[in-house]
């Protein structure tokens, strides 16, 4: 006999509100490393690696997001706009 609370019932209303919040939470995430790195003065190359090395280990027992893909474009924005 299955118990009530094995069964997910989740509001489809709710489910489809929040589908995209797990990417946009991490994109803010890695601009705010990159505005971090980029005050501790670490080189723009150097921030990339270690933002990509940081959501592999986050990852590390699961498929890596594809918002991993867009951290350089992420960093360069940030060092940029931090340059003018």
């Amino acid at each position: 006999m299955p118990f009530d609370w094995m069964q997910p019932k989740v509001n489809a209303d709710f489910a489809k509100k929040i589908a995209g919040r797990f990417n946009e939470m991490h994109l803010v995430e890695i601009e705010q490393r990159a505005r971090l790195l980029h005050r501790l003065r670490l080189d723009g190359k150097k921030a990339v690696s270690r933002i990509k090395d940081n959501i592999e280990w986050e990852f590390e027992l699961s498929k890596v997001p594809g918002f991993a893909r867009q951290v350089k474009s992420i960093v360069d924005r940030v060092y940029k706009r931090k340059a003018q």
